[in-house]
């Protein structure tokens, strides 16, 4: 499975058009006594444990305790994409059954590129920090691993090349998305990597990268980016291949200034993320939600790579994600635990296609892309 993966909040450049009867001040995801599918009509259902709800109405699945709304369309991969892509159409689920089986921890040293995930065209004053999660699957942060700072300086740190057009966001010279290294991460390891502001600017907005795990097979021998003139990059050994992203200040309000003229409240966080098969590669027909409430509803974006924006349509008419994988909430509690549960048609049947427990922080966007099962969820 490839490791090297970036959730595209580039998404988040919405559209001007909301459902009305779509955009209520509170979505909240607690159904009513009424019947729904239970968690036990569900394949692959075996690590939601004993968590369960009683869904019903509009999100009548229960998908390990967080009630979801039933999917309309078969599940299909992404493909012809920049990122997560295949040339390959056959969705692949054996990991769902058949989960990894967790190695011994090693440490190693994470580096790639810091990408942008929407205004912005050069990824430097970015302070990207390395945590383990907490030990009780939680969501809350663990132990710091490391932190490194991107500069302006092409030499000490030098930008993906050639440099990337593709995105509209990008100027016609191309974006710099700088190198970062973090060394000592442990492998087979559950780990957040939180991106911020390193000049308190006001540049970037604080953004948590969820479900980040290093497996063995992923480490190479052979730094995956050019390392010449990066002070303290280690000549030789272990490494592994992660793009972390960071998001500008100024697009998390216009997310949610587009999504029905809502705002977001400082003592709230944001939720953003995609949805991947067990290949890595992003799918479309998935639906999503939370045990929490947000602002208005859950929403899924369009086919368009370059510049992504909400399809109102597609949760109505329980379409869930298109080719993109991805999918976005606003505005939930901060300092709790929030169940967040995917689920997809997959030969007539619906699948679960995931289950994660994040939190989200103040004012902050948590990302989240669905991979699968991890070895720890049996």
């Amino acid at each position: 499975m490839s490791f090297r993966f970036t959730t595209r909040l580039a998404s988040f450049v919405f559209g001007a058009s909301c459902v009305l009867a779509a955009c209520s001040s509170h979505n909240s995801v607690v159904a009513s006594n009424e019947g729904g599918a239970s968690s036990s009509d569900l394949v692959d259902n075996d690590f939601c444990k004993s968590t369960t709800a009683t869904c019903s109405g509009s999100k009548p699945i229960d998908a390990c305790g967080t009630c979801v709304q039933a999917p309309t369309a078969d599940l299909a991969r992404g493909t012809n994409l920049h990122y997560f892509s295949s040339s390959d159409p056959t969705v692949d689920l054996d990991c769902l059954s058949n989960p990894p089986a967790g190695g011994t921890p090693q440490n190693v040293t994470l580096t790639g590129y810091v990408k942008l995930f929407s205004s912005g065209n050069d990824s430097q004053g970015v302070k990207v920090e390395v945590y383990q999660e907490s030990g009780n699957h939680d969501g809350a942060l663990g132990a710091l691993v490391g932190s490194f700072t991107t500069s302006s300086s092409d030499t000490a740190d030098p930008p993906q090349m050639p440099l990337p057009t593709w995105s509209t966001k990008c100027p016609a010279e191309g974006c710099k998305l700088r190198t970062y290294f973090v060394a000592n991460v442990p492998t087979e390891t559950p780990l957040v990597i939180k991106t911020s502001d390193a000049t308190q600017s006001g540049q970037w907005q604080d953004l948590y990268d969820y479900n980040i795990y290093v497996s063995n097979s992923a480490v190479v021998t052979t730094s995956p980016v050019p390392s010449t003139g990066i002070d303290g990059f280690p000549a030789s050994g272990s490494f592994a291949p992660y793009d972390a992203s960071c998001v500008a200040a100024t697009d998390v309000n216009t997310v949610a200034s587009a999504a029905g003229g809502l705002t977001v409240k400082a003592d709230k966080g944001v939720l953003a993320g995609e949805v991947h098969d067990c290949g890595d590669v992003r799918i479309s027909g998935a639906t999503v939600d939370t045990d929490a409430a947000h602002d208005g509803p859950l929403f899924y974006f369009n086919t368009n790579e370059s510049d992504p924006t909400p399809d109102q349509s597609r949760g109505p008419q329980g379409l869930g994600t298109s080719n993109l994988g991805l999918f976005g909430a606003l505005n939930l509690a901060t300092a709790t635990p929030i169940h967040v549960s995917a689920v997809g048609k997959s030969g007539g049947q619906n699948v679960l296609l995931g289950y994660y427990t994040v939190q989200v922080f103040p004012g902050a966007v948590t990302a989240l892309s669905f991979r699968g099962r991890r070895p720890w969820q049996k």
